[in-house]
Formats: structure tokens, sequence, C-alpha cells
């Protein structure tokens, strides 16, 4: 009867645990702002000219300047020059028009730099880094009032472009338009609803391949967020490789951006991991691929696990899985962007 009693009281202790309360520390997810023991700024250098830049796979940042406003704005805290000597290829950069300029901006919160100072330091970057290409995702997203400009935001863009020319307007005409050869050393772009009137700039339309389920109710439907990128990452082995494809690990709105990437309590790097309130042996069948953890006398608590641990452990477990296009993340760490890099094609 003790026993019985005592097991009864465990059970409703387990299923009323919020928090496993060890450290979870992960290579997939990061929250911290200098990660550069891990360098991979020449990563695309043994990547072979021909190579289709649609079959590439390539590791990139949600909201790429969006560090500052709190949990549930913040969606990195790498900065941009950072990011890209990790090995970040991807930026995603929204602005806001003000003044006949581009400030850099996560909705109406200001992220303390402009336009210029992303250039500045990609192309800094690819002055040192030749062998790099750097790909561009541009979108005005502010819908505020008025911001006192005389001129339209794509004119403003057009100045933007022609004072960074040299990185943006020339390819290598040794090799086919849409492959590496072509663009080392260039900023390729993915536009949205920004596009230049007059500079010539290589890229492609934004969104013609893409996953970007970026709203969540609760903390429950981390799970359907996940199902979704798992899907793209496999459709995406199909891919003609005619276009860049887009799979977004983020999402937020009903949990706070780190959450959904790391699956903790709270934002830090080794924060702990909340329970999903299920266990093991009774719920076995839901959320098969999130953790079961804390088992004791056959009863295991399930964990929530955040897409960045996810994805980085689904691509490390299948050798033979080529997914192409690009994984863009909040709060990545190492092992995912190198869980992504090592999916390309090298040359030995």
């Amino acid at each position: 009867m003790k026993i019985k009693k005592y097991s009864l009281i465990l059970l409703a202790a387990l299923f009323s645990l919020p928090v496993i309360s060890y450290a979870h520390n992960d290579s997939g997810y990061s929250h911290d702002a200098n990660i550069m023991d891990y360098s991979q700024s020449d990563w695309m250098a043994k990547l072979d000219n021909y190579t289709p830049l649609g079959e590439l796979a390539i590791p990139g940042t949600h909201d790429s300047g969006s560090r500052y406003g709190g949990a549930s704005v913040a969606n990195q805290v790498m900065t941009i020059d950072q990011q890209l000597r990790a090995g970040i290829r991807f930026l995603d950069i929204r602005v806001r028009h003000i003044d006949d300029s581009f400030a850099i901006h996560h909705g109406f919160v200001y992220q303390k730099m402009n336009f210029n100072d992303v250039m500045k330091q990609v192309t800094q970057f690819l002055s040192a880094h030749p062998t790099e290409i750097v790909f561009m995702r541009l979108r005005d997203e502010y819908d505020g009032e008025s911001t006192n400009s005389i001129r339209s935001a794509n004119e403003t863009l057009d100045e933007y472009l022609a004072q960074y020319e040299k990185w943006i307007s020339h390819r290598n005409k040794a090799y086919p338009l849409e492959t590496v050869g072509a663009h080392r050393g260039q900023i390729y772009f993915l536009w949205d609803n920004l596009y230049p009137q007059r500079t010539l700039t290589y890229g492609q339309f934004f969104g013609q391949q893409l996953q970007d389920a970026y709203q969540v109710k609760t903390n429950w439907d981390l799970y359907g967020k996940w199902e979704k990128v798992k899907a793209f990452l496999e459709a995406s082995r199909h891919f003609s490789g005619q276009q860049i494809a887009l799979n977004y690990l983020s999402a937020s709105g009903g949990s706070f951006p780190y959450f959904v990437a790391s699956g903790h309590s709270s934002s830090g790097t080794s924060a702990s991991r909340l329970s999903t309130g299920l266990t093991t042996p009774g719920f076995k069948h839901r959320y098969p691929d999130f953790p079961r953890v804390s088992c004791f006398i056959g009863i295991c608590t399930i964990a929530f696990e955040g897409t960045n641990t996810l994805t980085k452990n689904y691509l490390n477990n299948r050798p033979d899985m080529k997914p192409q296009g690009i994984i863009a993340a909040d709060f990545p760490g190492k092992g995912l962007i190198q869980a992504i890099i090592n999916k390309n094609r090298f040359v030995k």
C-alpha cells in the first residue's frame, strides 16, 4: 500500500514538474555572443566553382540584426561580423525606411544600427575572405506612420547599392551565372518587398521554395513547427536546384524565440529544458522526437527540444542526406552551423 501511495505521489510530482532540473548544453544552440573558438571564415573555399547555388547547404540566421528588445524580440546575440566568421552565409535583414535611410528594425524596435553598418561588416568580411558568398534577404517590415522620407524605399535602396557596387554587381564570367565560381566575393540578394530600380545586381526573388511557419500559439506548438522543418528538409533533397530554398527553424508569438530554438526554461546556453508535462510509458507515442529524460522506476519525463538541436541531430544522424538551400536559425550554435556545412560536396 505504501509503495502504491509513493508511486502515485511520484507520478503526480513528475506531471507537475515544469522544469528539468539539470543543465542542458547542446552545441546546436548558443546564447553567447562569442563562439569564436570556432571559426568557419573560409569554408566555401572548398566548394567546386561549378556547384549551382541552389544545391548548396547554407547556414543562416533569422532576423540577423535583431539583438535588442528583450526575450520576445531578440533573435541573435552575435554581431553580423561574428555570425559571418562563425560560418553563417545567409543574413535576414529587416529595415525601416526613415529620413531617406534604412534603420535596422525588428517590427517597431530599433536595433541600434543602420543598413550601412550591416553593409560595412559584410563587405569588410568579403574583402578579407574573397572565396565566400553572402546571401542576403532584405525586407522593409515597418508598418508605422510617415517616416519623413521624400523618396521611395526602392530609391533609397538604389543609393545604398550604388555605394557598394563592387560587392554586388560584378561576377566572374568564366563560370555559369548561378554557380559558386561566378559569385565568390559577392553579396547575392534574395529580393523581398524591396528591389533595385537602377542598380545592376544578381539574385532571386525571395520565397519561391520556403518553409516559414513563424507563429506558435503555445509552447506545445513547438513539435508541429519541428515537423514542418523536418518535412522541408526531406523535400529539399529533391528540389531542382534552380531556386534557393529557405527553411526557417524560428518561430515565436506564444513562445519566446529562444524557447523555439532551444526548448529551454530561460535563454541561457546551459539552461535546463522545460518539461512537456507528459511522461512515459503512458504517453510514449506523443512527441516521438522529443527526448525522454529524468527516468526513474520506468517513468520518464518527455522534455521539449528546440529546433536547433533537433535539426542538428537529424542532419548528423543521416550522413547520406543532402538537403538543399538555406537553413536559418535563431541563436545558432557551432554544432548546428557545422552540421549544415558538412552537407555540402567539397573538392577533395
